[in-house]
């Protein structure tokens, strides 16, 4: 799971060799569900950022052939001379569960500014793949091979975390990023703790503690556009979400959980 239309080194990623993708079929492993968080300001730099706050409402849907889901993001921050951005940002996606097809819609209001994004992707097995946006204006790009979708990320994660393995460097596409591709490196760790949670579903089930972070593709630059850290459950539900923005950090805390009914067979 990803978020905000945006979520989270350079160096020491290209150095490790890229790790071999887990299996994608571990992706129907992955739970419907839908998760409601509610964000606060962890910490800030040069106290530009006197406040933050916030929700996000998270939504995966088993559509048999494919993932649905809906990110709904409100947040809200406040600055030291006073003036607060107030952030609403709708993130939908279409994923088909053999990690081939996407679609996406980004739909974000900054104050009085609005921005729409959309578009589709396809991964050919072996080879390159393509995004085409439709908005806010046509175009197409490349995706290397091996890129992965954000479903399929998380299933290589959580896949990486069971077979012992302590990173996963790998492209990905979401849809978010200017550049549209972004290369990704995640530190695992932790995994197989039980952790005290009120939610009786994810009670005895082991989770894993992972950090990400997201770069450009522009290769001189040695810092990660975005750092995400948070703890997976083995179903792919994440609580305990860390949100580097930069100039300031919101964590975010499982308020609610409901796990879906799937009627596929």
């Amino acid at each position: 799971m990803k978020t905000a239309t945006r979520r989270f080194c350079l160096g020491l990623a290209l150095s490790l060799p890229l790790l071999a993708h887990p299996a994608l079929a571990s992706a129907t492993d992955l739970a419907a569900h839908r998760a409601f968080y509610k964000l606060t300001l962890d910490s800030t730099e040069n106290g530009g950022v006197t406040n933050a706050a916030g929700a996000m409402e998270y939504e995966v849907i088993n559509g048999c052939t494919g993932w649905a889901t809906q990110q709904r993001l409100d947040m809200t921050v406040l600055d030291r001379e006073g003036g607060d951005t107030h952030t609403v940002s709708d993130y939908s996606t279409w994923e088909s569960k053999d990690g081939r097809q996407f679609r996406f819609r980004i739909t974000q209001n900054t104050n009085d500014q609005r921005e729409v994004r959309a578009g589709y992707a396809e991964l050919p097995p072996g080879r390159p793949g393509f995004a085409v946006y439709t908005q806010p204006s046509a175009r197409r790009v490349v995706l290397p091979a091996g890129t992965l979708f954000p479903m399929a990320q998380t299933a290589a994660v959580l896949a990486a975390a069971k077979a012992g393995k302590p990173f996963l460097a790998v492209p990905i596409f979401d849809g978010t990023a200017t550049d549209a591709v972004e290369n990704t490196f995640s530190i695992i760790t932790q995994h197989g703790q039980v952790v005290p949670t009120a939610f009786a579903p994810l009670a005895h089930m082991p989770t894993v503690l992972v950090h990400m972070a997201y770069y450009g593709t522009d290769r001189t630059q040695m810092l990660p556009d975005t750092l995400l850290a948070m703890r997976y459950w083995d179903n792919g539900v994440a609580d305990q979400l860390t949100m580097d923005f930069g100039n300031f950090t919101l964590a975010g805390q499982l308020a609610q959980f409901q796990l879906l009914p799937s009627h596929c067979k």
